[in-house]
């Protein structure tokens, strides 16, 4: 069977960004998620994003991209 869609099959390393949980509260998450929708837009097109019991990873289509949200989310890396 084939995968439908892109971040079904492309599981490049360089182009997953991976943010702990470390117990953060609502606010540090609301705020984390904002950076990346305001710059990337919603996910579908650009990323795509998996919560996990102890982590969330954004998946991006291009390494350009994860690049540029491994800067931008660097304090909270």
């Amino acid at each position: 069977m084939k995968a439908s869609n892109w971040w079904d099959y492309d599981k490049d390393p360089d182009k997953i960004i991976t943010v702990l949980w470390h117990n953060q509260n609502n606010k540090w998450w609301n705020e984390t998620c904002s950076k990346v929708l305001e710059t990337f837009g919603l996910p579908g097109d650009r990323f795509y994003y998996r919560p996990y019991t102890d982590c969330m990873t954004f998946q991006f289509k291009t390494t350009e991209d994860a690049f540029i949200c491994k800067i931008l989310l660097s304090d909270r890396l």
